[in-house]
């Protein structure tokens, strides 16, 4: 079993583009916004989206307006997963206070 050069798998690859990360990273915020994505999964498909994001940059293929539109994007889906993670915060806390409620009035 041989195994392919990096430059191989270079020249073989499909390239990832700016314009496609954004709107891979604009799709997770609304599922996530939706409630219809895990923000655990999406959390990861957010990191690995970054990772890819970075490539592309080294690679010299990025662009000064990707870049911002990625930044922008990546900020967007940060504060939806913080914003999705708070709620789920408030609803626990919610939820053992009505449990202490009930436990001191039983």
């Amino acid at each position: 079993m041989s195994k392919k050069s990096l430059s191989d798998d270079i020249g073989d690859s499909n390239e990832t583009t700016e314009a496609t990360l954004v709107a891979l990273t604009m799709q997770i915020n609304a599922f996530v916004r939706e409630g219809t994505l895990d923000s655990r999964c999406a959390a990861k498909l957010v990191k690995r989206l970054k990772r890819e994001a970075e490539f592309v940059s080294e690679s010299g293929r990025a662009t000064k307006p990707g870049r911002k539109e990625l930044k922008t994007a990546f900020d967007t889906i940060d504060l939806a997963l913080r914003d999705h993670d708070a709620g789920l915060l408030v609803m626990a806390n919610a939820a053992l206070r009505a449990t202490d409620d009930a436990v001191g009035a039983g």
